[in-house]
């Protein structure tokens, strides 16, 4: 045999134990009880019954599993003759092992989308005081933000890297999300928590396309349609402004007032972000109306202390009855 066949053989062995540890362990999550079906027939058909104890696995590990075992069978694919991998089996397995995957990913994406809620810090290296941004950072999540979104605007995707993986870091020792604004390439390369695109950014699929399948999705929105709009796309998450003046990204329509939310969040079924002007002494109302998550850039990156200001952000969201 020569070391070709040697090598394939291995791997559709590899490939079937992937495989059936799926039929065995994967979690039920919506929609996936379909293919995790087609699959346990399909793998029953083959005649290649592998033991496999009874196990358990996590979603995170099922997702993880689905794509090593796809990448696994088109190589085998690739390297086995037909008679032992038929291309129209290895097409059947192919779909049922995507499906299964954009199910799972679609249960962590809602898992992480639970996560949007509280102080969320936009980090602009632009709106620090001259400070270094990851100091910002760092200053946001010890006062108590669980999201931070990294958005710079000047500066070329190489640059923007180191920066970017820092803040990946930070937010994984830290239990917080990161979200990257615009770059879908970059959210992809470095597993954030998610990506956030604007009105005229990238659409939703062609973004999705390039994103793991657990990774969220925010876009923007100025009116009460584009928020409709927005979750008939497929974000996970929202964003709602102007709220209050602001003069960070002047320009645009003017303030929208925290009333305009009741309505905004009468429409969306998705967690809610609040954008513009938003601080401390003016956050309540925000909340009240239905905001899940209040998003920041100078009430932060420009305070003298970032931590405190960030704390007291986080105290004033509790008070006014919001998740933190």
């Amino acid at each position: 045999m020569t070391q070709k066949l040697q090598l394939a053989d291995t791997l559709a062995e590899n490939f079937l134990i992937g495989a059936h540890s799926l039929a065995a362990g994967c979690p039920v999550v919506p929609g996936v009880g379909e293919s995790l079906a087609a699959l346990r027939e399909v793998l029953t058909d083959t005649g290649d019954a592998l033991p496999v104890d009874q196990i358990s696995l996590t979603i995170p590990e099922a997702l993880t599993l689905c794509v090593t075992t796809l990448n696994t069978m088109v190589t085998v694919a690739m390297m086995s003759d037909e008679e032992d991998l038929p291309p129209e089996s290895a097409a059947v397995l192919a779909e049922i092992v995507g499906e299964m995957s954009s199910c799972l990913g679609a249960a962590l994406r809602r898992e992480n989308a639970d996560r949007i809620r509280g102080l969320y810090v936009i980090i602009d290296p632009e709106v620090t005081g001259g400070r270094d941004p990851l100091e910002i950072a760092q200053a946001a999540v010890r006062g108590g933000a669980k999201m931070l979104q990294l958005r710079d605007k000047l500066r070329d995707k190489g640059e923007i890297l180191p920066l970017a993986e820092a803040l990946q870091t930070l937010c994984e020792d830290n239990d917080a999300l990161l979200i990257v604004n615009d770059h879908v390439d970059l959210a992809a390369s470095i597993g954030s928590g998610g990506v956030h695109v604007g009105q005229t950014d990238l659409p939703v699929a062609q973004a999705r396309m390039i994103l793991g399948p657990q990774q969220v999705l925010g876009r923007s929105n100025r009116e009460i349609d584009l928020l409709i709009e927005s979750q008939e796309m497929g974000a996970d998450h929202v964003a709602f402004g102007a709220i209050y003046q602001t003069t960070t990204k002047p320009g645009g329509r003017g303030p929208q007032g925290p009333e305009r939310l009741k309505e905004a969040r009468s429409v969306t079924k998705v967690p809610l972000v609040a954008i513009g002007g938003i601080t401390a002494d003016n956050v309540g109302p925000v909340i009240e109306y239905g905001a899940d998550a209040v998003c920041v850039t100078a009430a932060v990156g420009l305070a003298p202390e970032p931590e405190a200001a960030a704390a007291r952000l986080v105290e004033a969201i509790r008070l006014a009855g919001g998740k933190v």
